[in-house]
This record gives C-alpha cells, sequence and structure tokens, in this order.
C-alpha cells in the first residue's frame, strides 16, 4: 500500500507534490502533537478516576467496619452484666439507640436462647430456641466473633446475624445481634457520584446485597477481568463482603475524546487554510517550473525553443535565464554536431578504408558501407578474427587480448573470398577511452594496400635493374678475366695435345682441367648471384646465414671495390646465428648501401662492414670515408627519387627501398653523417622477426 502511495506521488507533476506535502506538514504536527497529549493525558486521568475511587472505598469500607466494630463493643459491654434485670434493660436501650438493631439475645452453651428482646417480636424465647445457624454454631465453639449469612426477616428486609462469644461460669455463652443492612444499602445508593460510575456491595457468597442498580440487587456477579471497565475494590476482611465501585472507559475518557475531537476539528481547519495556501504556493512557485518542462520537452524533441521570460529575481528567475543560456548554447552547438556529422561521413564513407567498431568479446557492432562491400552481408555477425583474419581463434598478440601490446596494431594480411583475386589489407586496432559498454570498446582501421604493395614490388625491382643497370660493366669485367683464362688454358691444351707434346702428363692435364672448372666456378657463382638479386619475388620466409648472405653481396660490387681500389673492412661476429626472413631483400638492402659508400669515395677509401648480435637484434653497420651528406639533404634521403648524384649514377630509389625492406624485417635504419668525414648507416632488425604481413 505504501509502495502504490509513494508510486503515485512519484507520478504526479510538481503542484501535486507540494499541495501534498503542505498538507502532510501541517496536519502531522498537529496530529502528532494531539496524539501525544492524549497518550499522556489518558494514562493520567486513569490514575486520577482510580484513586478517586480507591478514596471513596476505602472511606466507605472504614464507616461500615467501624459500625460493625461499635455494635460488637456494645455487645461485649453488655455481655460483662451478670444480672437480668440490669441486662434487658440494656438491651431495650440499645435498640432504641441503635436503629439497625433488630433482635438482641442471649444464648447458653447449647446455642439454645435464654434472653431476648425483639424489636418486632415478642420477647419470651421459645422452647428450645436455637438461634445460630449452622456455619455460626461451627464457628461458635472456636471463634471470639461470629458473622452470620444475609438474610431476609418477615417484612423481606435484609438482615445479618451477629455474635460475642463469652465465659460464664466456664461456659461459652454468646451475646447474638439481629442488624437490619437497609441503613448500609442506602448508605451505598446515596454514594452514586454521576451517571457515569456506580458502587455494590458482595457478601460472601459473590451475591449482591446493595447496588445502585435494584435490579441487580441479590444477583450472583461473575468474576471477570473486564477490560472495558475502570474500577477498584475493597474487602472487608471480618465481614468477608466485597465492596466494588466501577465506570466504563468509555465514560471515563469522555472529557479527553472530547478533547481530541476537537483538536482534529482543528487539525481539519488548520490543513484547508494550509492547503489554500499550499494550492497557492504551488502555483506561484510551480507555473514557472512548469513553463522550463514544457520548453524543456520541446528542446528535447529537437525544436527550436523560445525564450523563457520572468520578472523574478529569485532562484527560479535565475533558472529561466540559465535554461535559456542552455537552450541557446545547445541550439548552436546542435548545428556544429549536424555539421560534424555531415563531415564525419563524407570522411568515414569517402576515406576510402574499412572502418568497423569491435567489442571486448570480438563481436562486431557497426562498419562503414566500404567495409560492408568488401564482405558478404551472412558473414557480418561473425567474431572480428573470423571475419577479417578467416581465423578460428582471436589473432596472436591481438591489442584486444593484449591491450600492453602494439605490434599487431599495424599488421598487412592476406584475404582472398571465393575465387576473388588475393588482396592484402593493412589491419590497424585503436582503442577507444570513451565508448559506451557493448557499443565497442575498439575501432577497426582496414586499409586495401595491395595496389600499394605492388607498387612498392615494381620500385625494388625498378631499384635491382637500374642497380644492375650501373653494375653491367662491372658484371662484364667480372666474366670477363675468368672466361679470358678458360680461353688462355683451353687452347693451350688443345695445342699440345694436336702436337702430341710427351712433356704433357696426366698431372699437368688436371692442372689445366682444375684452372679452368675454377674460372667456370666464378664465372657460375657471379652469374647466380646476379640472377638471384635480379629476380623479382615476393617475401620468401626462410632460416639464412648471415655471413653467406653478405658475402654474395660483397660478391655484386667486388669489381666496383677493385676499379677504384678501395679497401674492404669485413667483421662479422663469430658463431652468428641464422636469421629468419627473406634473404633476397637484405641483400638488395646491403648492395645498396655499399654501392652508396663506393659512389661516396672518389679513389683508395675505405668502406667497412660489421654484423653482431645484440640484446636479441642483429645489427649491420656500413661506414665509408667518404665525402658525407650535406645537413640539408639529411631529412630527404630517405624521400622516393631523391639523389645527390650527377645524372646517370642513381634513381633516387636506393634509400627510399632499403627503408621499406627494413621495416618490413620490423627493424630500423639510421643515417650518421658528416661532411668530408664519411657516412655510417645502421641497420637494426629483431632476431625473433615478426612479419607484418599475414601468409594464409
Amino acid at each position: 500500500m505504501m509502495k502504490s502511495i509513494i508510486h503515485w506521488l512519484h507520478s504526479q507533476p510538481m503542484r501535486v507534490k507540494v499541495l501534498v506535502f503542505g498538507i502532510i506538514m501541517s496536519t502531522i504536527p498537529l496530529l502528532l502533537i494531539s496524539y501525544y497529549y492524549y497518550s499522556n493525558v489518558k494514562p493520567d486521568l486513569e490514575a486520577r478516576i482510580i484513586s478517586k475511587q480507591e478514596l471513596m472505598l476505602k472511606n466507605l469500607t472504614g464507616e461500615i467496619e467501624w459500625e460493625f466494630n461499635q455494635i460488637f463493643q456494645q455487645a461485649q459491654f453488655y455481655s460483662s452484666i451478670r444480672e437480668k434485670e440490669d441486662r434487658r434493660t440494656i438491651f431495650y436501650d440499645l435498640l432504641l439507640k441503635n436503629s439497625s438493631i433488630e433482635e438482641v439475645v442471649i444464648t447458653n452453651e447449647s446455642g439454645k436462647v435464654e434472653e431476648k428482646v425483639s424489636r418486632y417480636e415478642l420477647n419470651i424465647p421459645d422452647t428450645n430456641e436455637r438461634w445460630f445457624s449452622d456455619e455460626m454454631w461451627v464457628a461458635f465453639r472456636s471463634e471470639d466473633r461470629i458473622y452470620g449469612k444475609v438474610e431476609f426477616n418477615q417484612f423481606g428486609q435484609p438482615v445479618m446475624k451477629i455474635a460475642v462469644v463469652y465465659l460464664e461460669n466456664g461456659s461459652r455463652n454468646a451475646v447474638g445481634i439481629t442488624i437490619q443492612l437497609q441503613k448500609i444499602i442506602g448508605q451505598i445508593s446515596s454514594l452514586k457520584q454521576d451517571n457515569l460510575s456506580y458502587i455494590y456491595l458482595l457478601d460472601r457468597e459473590g451475591k449482591v446485597i446493595a447496588h445502585q442498580d435494584y435490579r441487580r440487587l441479590w444477583h450472583q456477579i461473575p468474576d471477570v477481568d473486564n477490560k472495558e471497565m475502570l474500577g477498584v475494590r475493597e474487602k472487608l476482611t471480618d465481614l468477608g463482603w466485597t465492596i466494588i465501585m466501577e465506570q466504563p472507559k468509555t465514560t471515563a475518557y469522555e472529557p479527553i475524546n472530547e478533547m481530541f475531537m476537537k483538536g482534529l476539528m482543528v487539525a481539519v481547519f488548520v490543513t484547508l487554510i494550509v492547503s489554500l495556501i499550499s494550492i497557492y504556493a504551488g502555483l506561484y512557485f510551480t507555473a514557472p517550473i512548469i513553463v522550463l518542462d514544457k520548453e524543456m520537452r520541446k528542446l528535447k524533441a529537437g525544436y527550436v525553443v523560445s525564450p523563457i521570460i520572468l520578472n523574478r529575481n529569485d532562484e527560479l528567475g535565475q533558472l529561466s535565464q540559465s535554461f535559456n543560456e542552455m537552450s541557446q548554447e545547445l541550439h548552436e552547438k546542435s548545428l556544429r554536431l549536424k555539421q560534424e556529422k555531415e563531415r564525419l561521413d563524407i570522411v568515414v564513407n569517402g576515406i576510402g578504408a574499412g572502418l568497423a567498431l569491435v567489442t571486448k568479446n570480438f563481436q562486431v557492432t557497426w562498419m562503414n558501407p566500404l567495409l560492408e562491400g568488401w564482405i558478404n552481408k551472412e558473414e557480418i555477425k561473425l567474431p572480428c578474427y573470423t571475419l577479417i583474419g578467416g581465423m578460428t581463434t582471436p589473432c596472436e598478440n591481438c591489442p584486444i587480448t593484449c591491450p600492453e601490446r602494439n605490434e599487431n596494431a599495424d599488421t598487412i594480411m592476406r584475404m582472398q573470398k571465393g575465387k576473388r583475386e588475393e588482396r592484402l589489407f593493412r589491419h590497424r586496432v585503436f582503442p577507444l577511452t570513451h565508448a559506451i559498454k557493448g557499443e565497442g570498446e575498439y575501432l577497426l582501421f582496414i586499409e586495401d594496400v595491395t595496389e600499394e604493395k605492388q607498387m612498392e614490388e615494381k620500385m625494388i625491382q625498378t631499384d635491382k635493374l637500374s642497380a644492375l643497370g650501373l653494375m653491367a660493366s662491372s658484371f662484364a669485367h667480372e666474366v670477363n678475366n675468368p672466361l679470358a683464362t678458360i680461353h688462355v688454358y683451353a687452347e693451350d691444351l688443345i695445342e699440345r695435345l694436336e702436337q702430341s707434346d710427351d712433356a704433357l702428363d696426366e698431372d699437368e692435364m688436371a692442372l689445366y682441367l682444375r684452372k679452368i672448372k675454377e674460372n667456370t666456378d666464378r664465372c657460375k657463382r657471379i652469374t647466380e648471384n646476379l640472377l638471384k638479386f635480379s629476380r623479382k619475388s615476393n617475401w620468401n620466409v626462410s632460416h639464412f646465414d648471415i655471413k653467406e648472405t653478405i658475402q654474395n653481396s660483397i660478391s655484386l660490387v667486388e669489381y666496383s671495390l677493385k676499379k677504384k681500389k678501395i679497401l674492404l673492412d669485413v667483421s662479422i661476429q663469430k658463431e652468428m646465428p641464422c636469421m629468419v626472413g627473406d634473404s633476397i631483400k637484405l641483400m638488395q638492402v646491403l648492395v645498396n648501401l655499399i654501392n652508396n659508400s663506393i659512389d661516396a669515395i672518389n679513389q683508395e677509401g675505405t668502406v667497412s662492414i660489421s654484423a653482431v648480435q645484440q640484446n636479441r637484434r642483429f645489427v649491420f653497420k656500413i661506414s665509408d670515408n667518404g665525402c658525407g651528406i650535406p645537413d640539408q639533404d639529411m631529412q630527404k634521403i630517405f624521400d622516393p627519387f631523391f639523389t645527390t648524384k650527377p645524372v646517370g649514377k642513381g634513381t633516387g630509389l636506393g634509400l627510399s627501398v632499403c627503408y621499406g625492406i627494413v621495416e618490413e624485417f620490423g627493424g630500423t635504419i639510421m643515417v650518421e653523417s658528416r661532411i668530408g668525414k664519411g657516412t655510417t648507416v645502421i641497420v637494426s632488425i629483431p632476431a625473433e622477426t615478426r612479419f607484418k604481413e599475414d601468409k594464409q
């Protein structure tokens, strides 16, 4: 019930809440005060009523006990008189003085009446007349004061017998007195204070012998605990009687109930006044709030709101002014947001890359139209690693599962859907700091780099062909020398065989053939390195020997070194482990860097090549003591087609291609140069190379 009231109150407008608040705050204090006084006055009134009743009953019981004690004392006094004439005279005098005494007798030890003085009968006792009842006769033998039951005389009046025992000549005699109770009953009936309370007297057997309501006389009163009555009772110990005074609680509490009702009337009146004031206050204070709420709803719906004008200097006036400023600012920001959204939509849809939002559970919640065009619609609900990479488990070191690592934030993947051509995509993952939970905590950026990679391969191949063109004369000289040697040895051997030269033995013939074979192998090795270097190929990941790759690279530039009389210093760490990657790509880097060093030296210089393993990385250094690179050109040396060489000496692709290849290895390339002192190129490649291109 209480929850329903609270729910109803929450759903009501502000003016109703103000009204209810005013009524509650005005009525509850009055009701609490009334209840407080009612709960405190009620026990006090009850205590006062009971105290008054106890006082009245104590006075009444005292009077009744005093009257009976007087009669007992008179009887005790009269029992001491021995002369019969004197005794009779005194008994008559007792009847005259006390109208409540009806009869006085003297009994012997057998209980028979010896003398009798009566108000309504003859004073001559009957023969063997017994005055005691059975109950009194039992008490006569052991007690000094004897009380009888309430009886009725010949006139129908309630009477009661009492007796005082005395000893005469060693025998137990008694003075008996019959007392009319009409006086006591009248005394109790006259004590009625008002119509709200009453007093009644019970005998030993619980019968009513005196009551203000005569209809209840001589009836048995059940001994019950009536919680609806306020009453006290007093016990007359000797007589065995009980006096009870009772008053109904409804009548006892009538004054405070009347006071409480008056308090309620006052509360109703005050509530009515406060309600009127609350209605006025509610309309006064809530009217601006209602206007603000109406305008706020319009603002929420996207409508342009009008300024709220309140001629008030209180908080509501300040609130309306703040609302006007806020609505104006929101309107301006909404226009800016629409403009930004339009720009963002143009950028997202025209960026030429796929975008998607991914949750921590790898679920794709949104993607731009371009990415939707790349992917089949039935696959959109798949996890991102299946949708993008075609895998059954999350990518290794994925930024979602390994946020502390960023290596997988820029990955090249190969994707092939059905019979379509294979495409290359650059896959990047960006965590969103202020993402809404469940709508995507990561931004997936997928870029089709197939043409870019094809262009890079063409540039690499162009660089190879350019290098081959520049080294063509060197290759011719390198091959020409062994061919000349082969020709000389072959021609000399043929002549001696034709002339049947006896000096030509098997050992000399073997020497001739070994020379021919050595020079033939040299031509073959030069040709193989040349073909290997010039061959167009994709990345071919394998384990290869670094020392062998360096030697193959040197063989391609050996003639140029000899031609310029350049001293080559090669330093390779002993027990160098195998490297993982593409040896041809690394060979192209080394050839380009050595050629640059050769071009930087005029004559008789030095080129140093070193390879070591440091901190789980392979470090290659190519140094020369050539002319160096000017400072103004250092920032442009990796730009494509930039070169300081004269026409015909270079294409400007060498360092640019080297940079791209080293980056594919996951490494770095740095250049240190001083004019007139030389140049040092440092290439650092991780020992455990993780290629960005997916080989699926």
